[in-house]
């Protein structure tokens, strides 16, 4: 089963744009369903956690830093 940090990195692989950590929560918690209990300031701690793999955007956003131009 992958971790909380898999699915964070997945679901930023595949967004077009970098995303803000409350679209990264809403992403989750309807893969999620019913009971879904991730806020954004979980995401944010999570997204801290891998910061060898993510970056975040001047305004907020997040983005996998292999997408960074």
């Amino acid at each position: 089963m992958p971790t909380h940090e898999e699915h964070i990195l997945r679901i930023l692989g595949e967004a077009t744009d970098p995303l803000f950590p409350s679209e990264i929560t809403d992403r989750l918690n309807r893969e999620v369903g019913a009971g879904a209990a991730y806020t954004t300031t979980k995401i944010i701690w999570r997204l801290n956690g891998v910061d060898e793999e993510v970056a975040q955007m001047p305004d907020g956003r997040w983005i996998l830093k292999r997408f960074m131009r």
